[in-house]
C-alpha cells in the first residue's frame, strides 16, 4: 500500500510541532496590535496569574531557556510591561511583576484570548480536560527526556 497524506498520521514530535504552530497563529491574533509578541504574552499572562516570580521560576515553569527569557524580560521592561525589583532575600536575583501598563495590556489581550478560547472549545471534538491531561502527560515526559 502506498502511503499518502490521508494514511500517514504525525507522530508525537511532528504532531506537537503542528499544534505549536497552530496555537502560535491563534495567539498572534490575540496579541495583534498590543505591542507584545505571543511569547511575551505567555510570560505576562503567567505573571498575571502568579503575581510575581524570579526569572529562574519563570524559565522553569514556562520552559523558556534563561538566555531567551533574559532577552524577553529586557524587551518587556523597555516596553514598560514588567518591572524588575531587587529580590529581598537574594541580592543576585530579582523579582518580576507586571506594571500597571502590563496589567492593562494583559487585560485587553485576555479578553481576546477568552474569545479565541471559546471558539476553540466550540470547535473541539473531545473533552477539553482529557485533552489537557494528555498534554500534561506529554509535557512531563518531555521534561524527563530533557532531564529538567
Amino acid at each position: 500500500m502506498m502511503r499518502n497524506r490521508t494514511t500517514v498520521k504525525p507522530g508525537l514530535f511532528l504532531q506537537s510541532f503542528i499544534v505549536d504552530r497552530l496555537t502560535g497563529a491563534v495567539i498572534e491574533r490575540v496579541v495583534e496590535g498590543s505591542g507584545i509578541s505571543a511569547a511575551e504574552f505567555a510570560l505576562a499572562s503567567w505573571l498575571n496569574v502568579v503575581g510575581s516570580a524570579t526569572p529562574t521560576e519563570a524559565s522553569r515553569h514556562l520552559g523558556i531557556t534563561p538566555t531567551t527569557l533574559s532577552a524577553m524580560i529586557d524587551r518587556l521592561v523597555r516596553k514598560k510591561q514588567i518591572r524588575r525589583s531587587r529580590h529581598p532575600e537574594d541580592g543576585r536575583s530579582y523579582i518580576l511583576e507586571l506594571t500597571a501598563a502590563g496589567k492593562a495590556t494583559n487585560a485587553r489581550n485576555g479578553e481576546r484570548f477568552m474569545h479565541e478560547l471559546a471558539t476553540l472549545r466550540a470547535n473541539l471534538d473531545g473533552d477539553p480536560e482529557a485533552i489537557l491531561e494528555a498534554m500534561r502527560l506529554l509535557e512531563d515526559a518531555l521534561r524527563k527526556t530533557l532531564g529538567s
